[in-house]
């Protein structure tokens, strides 16, 4: 008769199921958060997040805290079951797409690096190793932030109104959007999206999805609109289904 495997412990504590109990969160937080960014808002952040889940708040959203190695098909904080705090101590490896949230908000933590598919945040996030993504990463909204102490590598970057300090440095095809949110000790080549190039590097389909913010430019052939402004919504509506947002680049030519 086979003997049945047995099953390693699950190394996932929640608030929820009571695995994860309130009198262990302060030192948690003390031991796992290291930012200092934006007044150390993230840390912030997660006390509030907190001291307003104990008080009865936010009943709805969960505190999940995981040692070791997390890999997960896709992260979504925002959908139910929610995650208001999310503190990995280790890498975390999405297979699609990671998606945090500002309504409701959310504050992942991760320890190692974090790597997926795709990245969306717009909630608050630190990554104390790398942040690594497949296609593309996009920081969105202007009231959270994001702190990379590795560095950010994605083929595809795009920020707006959103804080992010990277104590490395950012390494992509294409960074566009709000240049003057993303900080890096090292330069970051960032180009305005109104810049013919950005149009060249995008796909071509999801050029058709920004019809309405394509603009004739008289100087030059009117077939070839520009840009004035990406709707960071269809943006991000297109990314979410994990198609790439750059126009395919044989190898050949990149290596030009």
């Amino acid at each position: 008769m086979p003997t049945t495997k047995k099953q390693p412990r699950s190394k996932a504590k929640r608030l929820t199921d009571g695995t994860l109990l309130p009198e262990d969160l302060p030192a948690l937080l003390k031991r796992t958060l290291r930012g200092r960014f934006a007044q150390s808002s993230t840390l912030r952040a997660a006390r509030r997040f907190v001291e307003e889940r104990l008080a009865g708040a936010r009943k709805d959203s969960d505190i999940l805290h995981h040692e070791g190695r997390l890999v997960l098909d896709e992260l979504a904080t925002g959908k139910r079951p929610r995650l208001g705090l999310l503190i990995v101590e280790g890498d975390l490896h999405v297979k699609g797409r990671y998606e945090d949230s500002l309504d409701p908000e959310s504050v992942v933590i991760v320890t190692g690096t974090l790597r997926a598919g795709d990245v969306i945040t717009r909630g608050f996030l630190e990554v104390q190793g790398e942040l690594i993504a497949e296609r593309s990463i996009l920081f969105l909204d202007n009231d959270a932030c994001c702190e990379v102490f590795g560095d950010v590598r994605a083929p595809f970057v795009y920020t707006s109104s959103h804080a992010v300090k990277v104590h490395g440095g950012v390494k992509a095809r294409l960074v566009t959007g709000d240049g003057k949110y993303i900080r890096s000790p090292q330069k970051v080549a960032f180009i305005e999206e109104t810049e013919r190039e950005v149009r060249d590097l995008l796909s071509p389909k999801l050029l058709k999805r920004f019809a309405d913010e394509m603009f004739e430019d008289e100087e030059v052939d009117p077939d070839e609109p520009w840009i004035d402004a990406i709707d960071t919504e269809k943006l991000a509506a297109y990314v979410r289904r994990g198609q790439p947002v750059l126009a395919y680049t044989s190898p050949s030519r990149r290596r030009k």
